[in-house]
């Protein structure tokens, strides 16, 4: 089996984290595979998965047929179509008898069992794969089972495997960070807090290991505070870059490192650092009331109080906000404003928005966009909309189509009659009639080798002048005799320059013969092409037009049911982004109400105290 099919499917799933797989070409045999992996290598998988589809139907890969499966499966396992992707690894488990590629469709098939959730099933797949599988897929597959393992709580078993995991170097920080997370979690801290830490003091300054990095001194910091070693948490928080995104929660982590010291003042420096950032993210919005809770515990009252008043005027603010942003999800505008810039092409794998609308609202995009399930509902909405374009453009291209057939039946009747009239008049069989009879004449002159037959006209002139001279009446009479000497050698010469050239010029006859035949032939051949023409132009043109009266109701009914699905589906993105933005709203009113009662509370102290 070719590198090529082994390596496309492990690209169709790779995740963000780990990267793509590259892929190797090998030797292309079938014409339509190569133009199958030509769109594939455009990034047109859009065509390449139609092609693929045509081209199998058509018997067209008889060279490629398990390696076209495989990337067929790939294919649909890329669009979200697990239960297809599904059938297809399972009937090439069926079918297949090489070891490697058993092993790869168990592998993608547990693939796409953990895509959908099924750990159990998947785990039962990767079980099933033999030694055959690149080590890269193995190490995936080692990866994937332990993230089924957490995702159930199933943490142990989760870090024995990771424990015991092989896999490329560019993936170790990833495989450390996992293990580090599910010791953390069994609470064996000292082991997490090694692995973690190793991660944390990676000095590779790549976007992804930053991000990486960032997050494992985030997760042990985090992992410090819960047991109480604030000593030990803040030195690591502090490892997490200032402007990264995972800054805030970081800089919340330091201040109540600090504040779990007594610390207070101290901790109001990342605090106050972080109340002025986006009050959309949970630290900065329990920034609002750590900092006022911190100058409290400093006996600043009326600084405290103060933050609290405007803490309290912030949450209103931003709660008004989010009620303007829940109205605009639920009427659909917040959809609309976030694909408005976006290049809706089907073809891409792993999309995500990137560019966000420059309006009011978008600040609250930023966040919504984090949302995982909300993004695979966007792509899902976006590929609808992508197709209900695609076949609106068929539509239009049936329309042309309708209007190309209507057009050539008018040339065809048009030219119907002039044709005909030029075809009679050729008498195209007169000309054959004088072909045999030139063709019985050149034998004859050929059989009896007359040569007079052959010459040419001045040849033929001056033998009939000759001719002429003996039927004169003076001709015989005395003192022509001179003259008859010279007829006689002259009338030789002729007969002697003829019969010398007599076979080149039957050659020359004969070749002439055979250019005539051969116009003639194409000749006839064209009469016959122009009277097939003539009898299947008109049962084409039908053809085409019934084709195309067929395909207009299949477009239309698929384009209904796309219209259908891109309504349930935009519905479903609604109510996640409603959902997600009134959860913002509650924490809001949450703090709200936390805030309201401190400042009560302050309040009632204070009154308390001046009695």
């Amino acid at each position: 089996m070719r590198p090529l099919a082994i390596l496309v499917a492990g690209c169709l799933l790779a995740s963000a984290v780990y990267g793509a797989e590259k892929l190797s070409t090998g030797i292309i045999r079938d014409l339509h595979y190569g133009e199958v992996l030509f769109d594939f290598y455009q990034d047109d998988y859009f065509s390449a998965l139609n092609k693929l589809l045509v081209a199998r139907d058509a018997d067209r890969l008889t060279h490629h047929e398990t390696e076209a499966e495989l990337l067929l499966g790939g294919l649909y396992l890329s669009y979200g179509q697990h239960q297809r992707a599904g059938e297809i690894f399972d009937r090439l488990l069926n079918e297949s008898v090489d070891g490697s590629i058993r092993d790869r469709a168990w592998f993608y098939l547990g693939k796409v069992q953990y895509r959908r959730g099924k750990y159990d099933a998947a785990d039962v797949a990767f079980g099933r794969v033999g030694n055959e599988l690149p080590q890269n897929l193995d190490a995936e597959r080692h990866l994937l089972m332990s993230q089924g393992l957490m995702a159930r709580g199933m943490f142990e078993p989760a870090a024995e495997i990771l424990e015991s995991w092989q896999g490329p170097g560019d993936w170790l920080a990833y495989g450390r960070y996992n293990l580090g997370v599910a010791m953390v979690r069994m609470n064996r801290l000292e082991q997490g807090a090694s692995l973690l830490n190793k991660v944390g003091l990676l000095s590779d300054t790549s976007a992804e290991i930053s991000a990486l990095r960032d997050k494992a001194n985030l997760a042990l910091g985090y992992a410090y505070l819960q047991q109480d070693f604030e000593g030990q948490a803040k030195p690591v928080l502090q490892r997490v870059n200032l402007h990264g995104p995972f800054s805030n929660k970081a800089l919340l982590g330091v201040g109540w490192a600090d504040a779990s010291q007594d610390n207070y003042r101290q901790a109001l420096v990342p605090w106050l650092e972080l109340k002025n950032r986006d009050l959309l993210d949970s630290a900065v919005q329990e920034s609002l009331l750590a900092v006022p809770y911190a100058m409290g515990r400093l006996e600043a009252h009326g600084s405290a109080a103060e933050n609290y008043l405007a803490a309290l005027e912030d949450f209103d603010t931003e709660i008004g906000r989010l009620d303007i942003a829940i109205q605009s999800a639920r009427d659909g505008t917040m959809i609309t404003a976030l694909l408005e810039t976006d290049d809706p092409q089907i073809a891409r794998w792993y999309w995500q928005l990137e560019n966000i609308p420059d309006t009011t609202q978008a600040r609250y995009l930023y966040h919504l966009i984090a949302n995982h399930e909300l993004q695979d509902g966007l792509r899902n909405y976006r590929d609808l909309m992508a197709l209900q374009q695609h076949l609106d453009g068929w539509a239009r291209k049936l329309e042309a189509f309708d209007d190309m057939v209507a057009t050539r039946w008018i040339a065809y009747e048009q030219r119907l009659a002039p044709t005909n009239s030029q075809l009679d008049a050729v008498e195209l069989d007169r000309h054959f009639a004088n072909r045999d009879r030139l063709a019985a004449r050149l034998e004859g002159v050929e059989q009896t080798r007359d040569v007079a037959g052959l010459a040419t006209g001045n040849e033929l002139f001056l033998w009939q002048s000759l001719q002429s001279l003996e039927s004169h009446p003076a001709w015989q009479a005395e003192g022509m005799e001179e003259a008859r000497e010279k007829y006689r050698v002259l009338k030789g010469f002729l007969s002697w320059e003829s019969d010398r050239k007599f076979k080149y010029r039957l050659w020359q006859k004969k070749r002439s013969l055979s250019e005539l035949d051969a116009a003639l032939a194409e000749a006839a051949q064209r009469r016959d092409n122009v009277d097939a023409s003539r009898d299947s132009v008109p049962l084409d043109l039908e053809k085409f037009s019934q084709h195309i009266a067929s395909l207009a109701p299949r477009i239309a009914q698929v384009r209904a049911k796309v219209i259908k699905a891109l309504a349930v589906q935009q519905n479903e993105i609604q109510v996640m982004a409603v959902r997600e933005l009134e959860t913002q709203k509650e924490r809001l009113a949450t703090y709200r109400i936390q805030a309201q009662f401190a400042l009560a509370t302050m309040y009632d102290r204070a009154t308390a105290a001046s009695n």
